[in-house]
């Protein structure tokens, strides 16, 4: 049994199991996702890198009602396996065998206990296993609603790689470049000021930061968070554009149209990324900047969306958060990625605003769902 605000290391099959069947409460449960080695008979979920030498698995909780865990896989200098340098474009970074990496996995916290001190006890204790392994390198890929969540609390940064398949949706990759342990070891400091000096580390000993401009901050890096970039790249795509400019933008301030991008970010697509799979949970509405995306449910094609159409208005708004069908690059393309907490913001600072957002994407879903449900009948015909 784990106490209260201590976070243990599994090293029993019983803890292993225990987290296997929370993974299964968070994943499939909760966020509706699916994976290979779900096992619906025990109600676990199953990695088998999670039984190999190179995990570290983290729970917080006692067994019986687990609160927060996470897994780390620690490799030393020249032993990371070809599968983990193919999936998180690790060519990318020069001299990366020459020091040692870990990739955080299955970071998952108890709806009940999410915004309280659990994941900030998960992040420090991830810390100390980098400490104690001489880590220099976290990878980690994540969807993209927790890119500046992950940016904000843990330092890491997206780069220039290859979007990884997640259960959802496609998953973002994003470094953190583990700084000195003297850094790490300062008592007393919260996890956003320790998440602002791994940001600012510049070098970690033995690995050169400074080759890595181009693979963290090129053009080339699928994520795009910069404010202002946003703000101007949004007004080129869309607004001096009549013709694109979104519905829901519709009789909004410029002043107000800002605020309410200044909470998103801009991701590039690749022919075939699914950006959102029917029947999951995820509460992201997409806003089309550039290219040709197909909407999809039961394998049929029921719409086409380009420059200026928004989708996942539905689980943004709907009481499950479920998306209703699937979301695919046909093309080359981008799109501006809003979290829900933006309208929460937006209404509070500007009540008017929030009420036309509103009432916009109110008629959005509207007409979507109506022509979804043509679409879906006409697929579902028999005479057809």
């Amino acid at each position: 049994m784990s106490e209260t605000g201590k976070v243990f290391s599994a090293t029993s099959r019983e803890e292993l199991e225990a987290i296997w069947r929370f993974r299964y409460e968070i994943y499939v449960e909760e966020l509706k996702r699916n994976y290979p080695s779900v096992d619906h008979g025990h109600r676990w979920l199953r990695d088998a890198e999670d039984e190999t030498d190179h995990a570290v698995n983290l729970y917080l909780g006692p067994l019986d009602h687990i609160v927060g865990a996470e897994r780390l896989l620690i490799w030393p200098a020249g032993e990371i396996p070809e599968e983990y340098q193919r999936l998180f474009s690790m060519e990318m970074f020069p001299g990366i065998e020459d020091v040692a990496i870990a990739e955080l996995g299955r970071l998952m916290v108890r709806p009940s206990a999410r915004g309280k001190n659990v994941f900030p006890l998960l992040v420090d204790a991830m810390r100390q296993q980098w400490v104690a392994n001489d880590v220099q390198l976290c990878f980690l890929y994540c969807v993209p609603g927790l890119v500046k969540h992950y940016k904000r609390s843990l330092g890491a940064r997206p780069y220039d790689g290859r979007l990884i398949p997640a259960g959802s949706s496609v998953g973002i990759p994003m470094v953190v470049v583990v700084p000195a342990e003297r850094r790490l070891a300062v008592c007393g400091e919260t996890t956003g000021e320790l998440a602002t000096s791994h940001a600012d580390a510049g070098r970690a000993p033995g690995f050169d930061v400074s080759r890595l401009s181009r693979v963290l901050e090129g053009d080339s890096v699928p994520v795009k968070l910069d404010e202002e970039a946003v703000w101007e790249h949004l007004k080129r795509q869309l607004l001096e554009d009549e013709r694109a400019t979104p519905a829901f933008l519709n009789a909004l301030s410029p002043e107000a149209t800002r605020k309410l991008t200044s909470s998103g970010f801009i991701l590039d697509l690749s022919p075939g990324d699914v950006i959102a799979r029917s029947g999951t949970k995820e509460r992201e509405m997409y806003v089309v900047l550039d290219g040709v995306f197909e909407v999809i449910a039961q394998d049929k094609r029921l719409a086409i969306l380009e420059k200026g159409d928004v989708f996942g208005e539905i689980a943004f708004f709907c009481t499950t958060g479920e998306r209703c069908a699937s979301v695919r690059a046909v093309t080359r393309g981008e799109v501006l990625v809003l979290r829900r907490s933006f309208l929460e913001e937006l209404t509070h600072d500007e009540p008017e605003a929030g009420l036309q957002i509103l009432t916009n994407i109110g008629s959005v879903m509207a007409d979507r769902i109506v022509s979804l449900n043509q679409a879906l009948l006409a697929a579902t015909d028999p005479r057809r």
